[in-house]
């Protein structure tokens, strides 16, 4: 202790006076705490105690650790110690955390007391808490940070924006002191950096019949009408070319009214302009051709994929058949509507078969009901939309007139119909007029002729006792050639037939007779067989033709009758008679035998998928059970719907046996 004061005698006060005055003071300004050597507690104020959170009793005997934060490294501490035990007086702004778990600071004096020896024996720590000070400088330095940040986003985007920017501080007398342009609006003039900072380069650069319009403009912003006003215009780019570009132009005002800053955003526009010259030219072109559309004679018309087909445009030449655009776009009618009645089933098969192949272009022929009520027809050239996910939302048609090439047509159709008539007259007398007692098997023949003369041959030829021949012939070619060279083979093979027991023998006489007599690169297949009624056994050969299907009654998989052999005419005698099989079977009752040409099994659908034999042996199965004359219609309908599409240039010929 230090000696007693004179003062306070002076003016009447002790010295125990002053240290309770003193320790008041200190107890309601600072946070005070005595600890001995070792850093234990030995004493705290009610202060200390009230911002801590903790009681004296919990204090006392504690170290520090008890209200440590984890804001200071232990190099803060290990320094904090090193003054105090070198008995120098230690400063510093301490973070503790109060027994809540929150925070609070402290601007910390501790003083080493030395006892009797000089080294400290107790350490006197003055805390004063500055807490809310240390909050508001975090936030203000936080928010100086912010500020910061701030600024450098908005100095990188407006060196780095899309569009080019650019400010302009003005003076009081109007002048422009300083023209500040973004990188980006550097590059759409074509200007460096500083040739674009002087403003006279960039009103040299405007379109000189763009340069009235934005002075009017920025006339009436400085004479205080409006904040901002937009343009397009164009400028002429340092290498010469145009440039369009969106001008956008706002101004700040003083207190007084005057415009202080002038802001611009200058966006290019070149290639929208462009894609607009080429729009405005393209309309022209739509226009002309729409004039071309409906001056020509042919109809377009454009339908969605729906029911009903609803027209979305149609040419003014749908005139010629009696009707406006205006009856379709208005649904008063519709294609389907004035599509002849017996054409439109046909027709709607025949788009749902490419729809299904997705052809995306396909031809059609079909009349067409006028307003007047006469008929014409027309031929449909159809191009088909599809959307991005490969969805059918449209079809373009163009319609072209057809009646007169119709009638023309019809007229030589009638001729050729008369010669076919004639010639299958002909081919009417050759095929068989006698069949085996139908008490001991069932016959049904399918005999569907192509629109050319020559075709598929079909016999039954009684060729001794309960013995019948059985022959399916199909001639590589069309015409009369054809037609003649089938001739040929029914007169040779039933002259060879009579009394021959072998199949085989039968079919190497017929070819030798042939062979001399077939033209070049023409062939004949066949299939003929020898029935004994009296035991069901069947003696084959297969010449180059499809094989026979055998659908037992007892069930099981189909079986083809295969003993194979060359087609009557690729060779003169040795050979075929080499590689030529006979085979045998047995036929049950209500077994199905199938002779067949490959009219039938090679008739393709839109996808150019075969019918195939499994098809034909299927629809055979499924009806086996009905009458047997039944089960050439059952086939005919099965090829109509699989290919609506088939033109049919091939004969279709089927013979079928059942042994009752």
């Amino acid at each position: 202790m230090s000696e007693p004061l004179s003062t306070p005698r002076t003016v009447g006060f002790d010295d125990s006076q002053l240290l309770s005055w003193l320790r008041q003071g200190v107890d309601e300004h600072s946070l005070t705490a005595i600890t001995d050597a070792q850093g234990f507690i030995v004493y705290a104020n009610d202060r200390f105690c009230s911002i801590s959170g903790y009681t004296r009793e919990e204090l006392l005997g504690r170290t520090h650790r008890l209200v440590k934060s984890d804001a200071h490294p232990p190099e803060f501490f290990a320094e904090m110690w090193r003054t105090i035990n070198e008995g120098r007086v230690w400063h510093g702004t301490i973070c503790n955390r109060s027994k809540a778990g929150s925070p609070y600071w402290v601007e910390s004096t501790i003083v080493p007391l030395p006892g009797a020896d000089g080294r400290p024996q107790f350490h006197l720590a003055l805390r004063t808490d500055v807490t809310k000070l240390k909050r508001a400088e975090t936030s203000r330095d936080a928010a100086e940070q912010q500020a910061r940040r701030i600024h450098e986003q908005l100095q990188l985007f407006y060196d780095h924006a899309p569009i080019g920017i650019s400010w302009i501080e003005l003076g009081r007398d109007g002048g422009r002191d300083v023209f500040h342009p973004n990188r980006r609006f550097c590059e759409i003039l074509g200007f460096t950096a500083a040739e674009a900072s002087d403003y006279n380069n960039i009103r040299l650069a405007t379109h000189p019949d763009d340069r009235a319009e934005q002075d009017a403009l920025t006339a009436a912003l400085h004479r205080g009408e409006g904040g901002s006003f937009s343009l397009e215009k164009r400028y002429r780019h340092r290498s010469g070319h145009i440039v369009w570009g969106r001008l956008t132009v706002a101004v700040l005002r003083g207190t007084d009214g005057r415009v202080t800053h002038q802001f611009a955003m200058l966006e290019d526009i070149t290639a929208r302009k462009q894609v607009e010259e080429v729009l405005r030219d393209t309309v022209k072109r739509s226009e002309e051709l729409e004039r071309i559309v409906n001056r020509s004679p042919s109809v377009v018309v454009l339908w969605k994929a729906a029911p009903s087909w609803p027209v979305e445009f149609v040419s003014a030449s749908i005139r010629q058949f009696g009707y406006s655009p205006e009856d379709f776009v208005s649904r008063r009618f519709s294609f389907q509507g004035i599509t002849h009645p017996e054409d439109r089933a046909r027709v709607k098969a025949e788009m749902n078969a490419h729809a299904t192949a997705e052809h995306r272009e396909y031809n059609q022929e079909y009349r067409l009901v006028c307003a007047d009520g006469s008929t014409r027809w027309v031929s449909d050239h159809t191009v088909v939309r599809f959307d991005p996910n490969g969805r059918v939302t449209h079809h373009e048609g163009l319609l072209t007139d057809i009646t007169e090439r119709r009638q023309a047509e019809a007229r030589e159709r009638e001729q050729q119909e008369r010669d076919l008539r004639l010639a299958g007259e002909v081919q009417h007398h050759l095929r068989p007029h006698a069949f085996p007692d139908s008490a001991e098997i069932e016959v049904a023949v399918f005999a569907q002729p192509s629109a050319h003369i020559g075709g598929d041959y079909y016999d039954m030829l009684p060729v001794g006792e309960k013995r019948w021949g059985l022959v399916i012939a199909d001639v590589a070619g069309h015409g009369p050639g054809a037609a003649l060279m089938m001739a040929a083979c029914r007169a040779t093979l039933r002259q060879c037939a009579a009394g021959e027991t072998s199949a085989a023998a039968v079919v190497r006489r017929v070819n030798r007779a042939l062979h001399g007599d077939m033209p070049q690169g023409m062939f004949i297949t066949l299939f003929y067989g020898i029935l004994d009624l009296a035991t069901n056994r069947l003696r084959y050969v297969r010449a180059g033709h499809e094989p026979a299907l055998l659908l037992r009654a007892a069930g099981g998989p189909t079986e083809h009758l295969r003993a194979g052999g060359l087609a009557l005419g690729l060779d003169a005698g040795p050979v075929f008679d080499t590689v030529l099989e006979e085979g045998e079977t047995e036929l049950e009752s209500g077994d199905l035998f199938a002779l067949y040409t490959d009219g039938i099994t090679e008739t393709a659908d839109a996808a150019q998928i075969e019918f195939g034999w499994e098809r034909l042996a299927a629809v055979l199965r499924l009806h086996r059970d009905r009458p047997l004359a039944e089960l050439p219609v059952a086939v005919d309908r099965a090829l109509a719907q699989f290919a609506p599409l088939d033109q049919h240039v091939d004969d279709r010929t089927l013979l079928l046996l059942r042994p009752r």
